[in-house]
């Protein structure tokens, strides 16, 4: 039998050689990936969903070992593509018992990230951390430390559960933009043309805006797509760098966090709302300070301008 003692002279050479399966941790395959993001956003649709609504995490973050994310980076974009297939099907087996499915966020947001170490373990090439989140922006801040709620597997039970997490781990993680992908939210629940949003031939990662900016204290410039119903405008510290949402700009005099840019999806119009110290101007109108819990929220116009604190310009266009 399979399970029978090996005899002194096997356990000596147990020592000396180990199996095969002690000395090498199957190191994950695309499947395995695969199965993870299915789990953690299945996990998700349970969790979040509330009376009538569907609702399910749409940003993922995966923390793979350094060795595992080279051989696998040129797959990360077709596990992405398969990911959101696996989470339509899944959509449509439990809209029948919803009244209504409630994405919060017009794109799927995947980003691959390596680490050597996370949440104070060694990683290894057969482990793999899956974070889902409903939104790429800050979900909860506390006193005690900068943490945010996701959907993350527990270690006590081995199943993913909708946790705290101190985003501090996050920078133990290099997420760099080769890993990064973004597919538009198809309402009919079925995977775009690639390259296509099926109405007007642009492509799928171009985003609903384009933010150009320019640091006059520096003479820097730069440029962000706006891929979310939402975005928000900080300043670059490693506490905000595991959010795709969010606009960073490596300047003082940009505050953490400066504003917000939303699409109204009643008015079909962006709006923006300021939460900085220092002035925020819209083609040169002053934007009314309020708080980020209570947003007030100001026009802004197609191919405008945006001045934060008289140092930082932004040019913002809409993409059509």
């Amino acid at each position: 039998m399979n399970n029978q003692p090996r005899g002194f002279f096997g356990a000596i050479k147990s020592l000396i050689i180990p199996d095969n399966a002690a000395v090498q941790q199957a190191e994950l395959d695309n499947n395995a990936i695969l199965a993870e993001l299915l789990a953690c956003f299945d996990r998700s649709c349970k969790k979040e969903s509330v009376g009538s609504s569907l609702l399910f995490n749409m940003h993922f973050l995966v923390v793979l070992h350094p060795d595992v994310y080279s051989d696998r980076l040129a797959s990360f974009p077709v596990v992405a593509k398969e990911a959101v297939k696996a989470f339509y099907k899944k959509l449509q087996s439990y809209k029948q018992h919803y009244e209504e499915i409630s994405p919060v966020s017009m794109q799927w947001n995947f980003r691959f990230g390596e680490g050597d170490i996370f949440n104070g373990e060694k990683m290894q090439p057969g482990d793999i951390h899956v974070i889902g989140m409903l939104t790429g922006g800050k979900e909860n801040s506390s006193p005690a430390g900068n943490t945010t709620k996701v959907t993350m597997k527990s270690r006590r039970t081995n199943l993913y559960e909708k946790m705290d997490i101190n985003l501090d781990l996050l920078q133990q993680v290099n997420f760099i933009d080769t890993g990064s992908f973004t597919i538009r939210y198809s309402a009919d629940l079925r995977l775009p043309v690639t390259g296509s949003n099926g109405k007007n031939g642009r492509s799928i990662d171009a985003g609903i805006a384009n933010i150009k900016y320019y640091l006059a204290d520096k003479n820097v410039d730069g440029s962000y797509t706006m891929r979310d119903r939402e975005m928000v405008i900080a300043r670059k510290d490693p506490a905000n760098q595991g959010y795709s949402n969010y606009l960073l700009i490596d300047s003082s005099f940009v505050s953490d966090p400066h504003a917000r840019i939303r699409l109204n999806e009643g008015s079909g119009k962006f709006e923006i709302a300021s939460f900085s110290r220092f002035e925020t101007r819209v083609n040169e109108e002053l934007v009314p300070r309020s708080e980020p819990g209570q947003p007030q929220w100001f026009d802004l116009p197609n191919e405008c301008q945006v001045l934060l604190n008289a140092s930082v310009t932004l040019h913002f266009s809409a993409i059509n």
